[in-house]
């Protein structure tokens, strides 16, 4: 049986966890919300998740990947809310 790796700072066991989530839009609501992620993908949490934002004409697909369990679910509940939020602020009608 194989010893589970350790980081040499914190000597926990080094874990990877994905998660790759995919919604389907409308293709301008898909490309808004791609446009709306894109900085906080790019410049957000990324010591605890990284995440790349893929689109294409009727999916939006977000990659997010972490060390540690916890933080993948932390990513994965902020970018559900953000999608959430932009959705319905790009589908309301004034």
């Amino acid at each position: 049986m194989s010893q589970p790796k350790f980081s040499k700072t914190d000597k926990q066991p080094f874990v990877n966890v994905i998660a790759e989530i995919k919604f389907t839009f409308d293709s301008n609501i898909g490309l808004a919300l791609s446009e709306a992620l894109k900085p906080e993908a790019s410049h957000g949490s990324e010591r605890f998740v990284h995440t790349k934002v893929e689109t294409n004409d009727k999916h939006l697909t977000l990659k997010l990947n972490a060390s540690d369990l916890g933080d993948l679910r932390a990513g994965v509940n902020s970018y559900f809310n953000l999608v959430k939020a932009s959705y319905e602020t790009l589908s309301t009608e004034l």
